[in-house]
């Protein structure tokens, strides 16, 4: 069928071949794939395939090696896409899994430490709270109290340590309790 001619180079024998095969291979890998863009992606690889090693392949056979490595791309495709889903599948339930559970941890670590923030003694509970939800600096919060920035410090340090410390307690509690 693409045989060499004493008249005729490799370039011109595989350039026939492409011409007449290139569209039934892109047909063909279609209808196994179902999208056209991924069917004519496969079949170029294939024909560049092809072309690198046109000498070894059997003259008489060239056509049944290019619908057969169509096909095997195209199944590889598939399993490879197969893959992908199950994959996204996969990290989706995990992730979302991860988020429910973390945001219910989270959001119960956050309430804690309100309800402690809420429990300290002034100025600290009102320094804090400036601080840290009033997005207010140090100097900001010396000056709306008439106290030193040196002073919001030293509240801000005990009100966190005393958050670190209950908060460590409870994990302690906790983990004790868990693994009786």
């Amino acid at each position: 069928m693409f045989l060499f001619h004493k008249d005729h180079t490799k370039k011109e024998v595989f350039e026939q071949m492409f011409v007449e095969m290139y569209p039934r291979m892109v047909r063909y890998a279609s209808q196994l794939t179902g999208d056209k863009e991924e069917a004519r992606d496969i079949v170029s690889e294939v024909m560049e395939q092809a072309w690198t090693h046109f000498e070894q392949l059997d003259k008489n056979d060239r056509g049944g090696w290019i619908y057969t490595a169509v096909r095997n791309a195209c199944l590889n495709r598939l399993k490879h896409l197969q893959v992908e889903h199950d994959n996204a599948r996969a990290i989706y339930e995990a992730t979302l899994a991860d988020v429910e559970s973390n945001y219910q941890e989270h959001e119960a670590l956050l309430q804690k430490a309100e309800m402690i923030a809420r429990s300290l003694p002034e100025p600290t509970c009102t320094i804090l709270r400036l601080c840290y939800y009033e997005h207010l600096t140090y100097r900001e919060v010396a000056e709306q109290l008439g106290i030193s920035p040196d002073t919001v410090k030293k509240h801000i340090s005990k009100a966190l340590r005393t958050l670190r410390k209950v908060m460590n307690d409870e994990n302690h509690e906790r983990s004790r309790k868990e693994n009786r």
